[in-house]
């Protein structure tokens, strides 16, 4: 129970449907960070106490300050340090909510983990959210079928809408509490302030480094890597007769390169670290593709290489294709697997 409304919502409509409920807060951060969303900020747990005290259920708060740190923050650092773009938010899940959670879950003989997000699982199936605005699937490709039918997600059938109109109608103190879209560990949005915390002070990805046009030639300077990711736009400082966007990163060379609109859109990419949430890749190869959370899904073909990657083909070129993103594979509502693009094939 991270504090708001949506796991809020979930345990009351377990409680209403008979389960015996145990209400668990997970801090995750250990350094003085109050931090917000899902990391248990101590306004957060409050809020979590408050409701569970209202739904008759205990409440527990759990330290994995020291796991998030380990299996998120730090490997979102090394990711950037890459010159890649990360989503920590699907090794949460994998590690924290699913991972640890899980084990807790068992130990205290508890059947299931429920959360707030947005998804659906029917007969061992990841689905697709009813709300689509609010589908939440995109980070929950990694889960095993063993991990799905443990999991429980209540709020999956209901909009957001609906979700605060039934916290109003229970009374819980969050009804109407706002979301925050940030990353929760990155506060104001400084990406370089958390990579710099673990960096060595001398890494290549916060060093200055040369702005290369799509032909080599140096059109600027820029003050690290770490600032920038493919499809950007701003940040590129001025001099330009019309408008540059990130192509690509190269850290060999601490280069940005920066081209047209055209220049950032690519027709396939290849996908590593790949996981199936079903039985694997449909025989014929094709499946709708997000390789960004908001992205819509776009048609596309799977073809596995050696080793376990995909190469991922588009139907039509797909814009900013970004090493370190997820990319997430569907057939209709179902979600079949997924893994993290490696590298786009311009």
């Amino acid at each position: 129970m991270s504090g708001g409304v949506d796991s809020s919502v979930a345990a009351a409509r377990l409680v209403e449907q008979g389960w015996e409920v145990v209400g668990v807060t997970m801090t995750l951060l250990g350094r003085g960070e109050t931090g917000f969303g899902c990391c248990g900020s101590p306004n957060d747990v409050d809020d979590a106490k408050r409701v569970c005290e209202r739904l008759g259920v205990p409440h527990y708060t759990v330290d994995l300050s020291e796991l998030f740190e380990d299996k998120v923050i730090k490997p979102f650092a090394r990711e950037y340090l890459s010159a890649r773009t990360p989503n920590p938010c699907v090794e949460c899940n994998r590690s924290l909510k699913f991972g640890h959670l899980l084990c807790l879950a068992e130990a205290w003989g508890c059947e299931a983990v429920a959360t707030g997000h947005y998804a659906r699982v029917e007969d061992g199936r990841l689905l697709k959210a009813a709300d689509p605005a609010k589908d939440q699937t995109y980070f929950l490709y990694s889960l095993t079928r063993d991990q799905l039918r443990r999991a429980r997600f209540p709020v999956g059938e209901l909009s957001k809408e609906q979700v605060r109109a039934e916290a109003r109608r229970l009374g819980l103190r969050v009804a109407d509490k706002p979301e925050s879209q940030e990353i929760c560990f990155v506060p104001r949005r400084d990406y370089r302030g958390v990579v710099e915390a673990l960096a060595e002070p001398d890494a290549a990805a916060l060093r200055p480094g040369p702005i290369l046009d799509t032909e080599g030639r140096e059109v600027g300077r820029h003050e690290g890597l770490v600032a920038f990711t493919v499809g950007q736009r701003k940040g590129l400082g001025a001099g330009f007769a019309r408008a540059r966007y990130v192509v690509a990163l190269e850290p060999e060379r601490r280069a940005v390169v920066v081209g047209e609109a055209k220049d950032v859109y690519s027709g396939s990419c290849l996908v590593e670290d790949v996981s199936w949430t079903a039985d694997g890749p449909p025989p014929d190869g094709r499946v709708e593709a997000r390789i960004r959370h908001r992205h819509p899904p776009a048609a596309a073909t799977l073809s596995t290489l050696d080793g376990g990657s995909l190469r991922i083909s588009f139907e039509a070129p797909q814009r900013a294709v970004t090493p370190g993103q997820a990319a997430v594979f569907y057939r209709g509502d179902e979600v079949l697997g997924g893994g993290v693009i490696s590298r786009d094939m311009r």
